[in-house]
């Protein structure tokens, strides 16, 4: 079941000639983000929104000028980002920016998060934009972090490479193993629960409040491929997820889970190099990975197992103790 739930801010609302209503999936929304870097494409968006329980608060709201369609902005109303913000998109199609499209739109999440009691929203924009974050800029928002994302092409992953990157590991007592075609339930859930507490330590989850229910992280999820476990003596103490990303046809890594007790083997770049090989082997392309400036480590390992940065792109956020935004 697919839930959007109706904003506590009543609407439409009016900005001058702007209305702001309620969205959803009955929207164009791929068209809506027409030149958008950071949209993953509708279908996307539906997959998460299906997986998501009920009292997830999810919001879509459109931006619209003598009813055409100008922008959108998308909102998961729960501390689900550093610092306990809130997550948020807003996009408004180039030859409509310049109009107070933005500001209509990013008003009205602000008054959304302050009807939920949270403290603040985060958001992203492509770092070669420096004229979106002037405009975050201008709106009280500040810049609080920044991904560079990188990318592995799968034909030049070299086995002898893999199994170098594999050996402290593996003298260690720890093998690499996907999850099992037929994983059950209970598979699944031993991995979820294993990642779940080394979610919290990761740079851009500091100071999270809520965290991914298990549905929405068995979604991402297309068949247990997608999943390699690190096992020693039959205990789960590490794991690489990825997902589909189905923007350019490739993975993307979504979680790199090393439980305390078996860090510093080199196991992240163990992981990585084990998985892509694999996926390659299954005729897979690509593998994408984002990565915060000060994961310094996790930067080295991309290094090593072959990955160059090709963009990155900014985290920009509003905390009600800031100024009110003003039109």
């Amino acid at each position: 079941m697919v839930t959007v739930h109706r904003p506590l801010v009543p609407l439409p609302r009016r900005f001058g000639a702007v209305t702001v209503r309620q969205g959803g999936l009955d929207d164009d929304l791929d068209a809506l983000n027409r030149g958008n870097p950071m949209w993953w494409g509708k279908d996307f968006v539906a997959e998460r929104l299906a997986t998501s329980p009920p009292e997830d608060r999810w919001y879509i709201v459109v931006a619209e000028v003598d009813d055409a369609p100008l922008g959108v902005a998308f909102l998961l109303a729960k501390g689900v980002t550093a610092g306990g913000r809130a997550a948020a998109d807003v996009y408004v199609i180039p030859e409509a920016r310049r109009q107070g499209v933005g500001r209509a739109l990013f008003e009205t999440l602000v008054d959304e998060i302050r009807a939920h009691g949270l403290p603040g929203v985060k958001a992203q924009l492509p770092d070669d934009d420096p004229a979106s974050l002037a405009t975050a800029l201008s709106w009280a928002c500040s810049e609080v972090g920044h991904h560079r994302e990188s990318v592995l092409d799968l034909a030049t992953v070299e086995d002898a490479v893999v199994a170098s990157l594999q050996a402290r590991s593996k003298s260690a007592g720890i093998t690499l193993e996907p999850l099992p075609d037929d994983a059950d339930d209970a598979a699944w859930r031993e991995i979820y629960d294993m990642q779940r507490p080394i979610w919290t330590d990761a740079p851009d989850a500091d100071g999270a409040s809520d965290q991914m229910p298990y549905p929405v992280w068995r979604g991402f999820f297309p068949d247990p491929s997608y999943v390699l476990v690190a096992r020693r003596d039959g205990k789960a103490v590490a794991a690489n997820m990825l997902m589909d990303r189905p923007k350019d046809s490739a993975l993307n890594i979504m979680f790199i889970a090393v439980t305390r007790e078996a860090r510093g083997l080199g196991l992240s770049a163990a992981l990585m190099a084990r998985h892509a090989q694999l996926m390659r082997d299954a005729g897979h392309h690509r593998l994408y990975t984002q990565n915060m400036d000060q994961n310094v480590r996790i930067l080295r390992s991309n290094e090593r197992v072959g990955f160059r940065v090709e963009s990155g792109y900014l985290d920009v956020a509003y905390d009600l103790a800031a100024p009110r935004p003003t039109r």
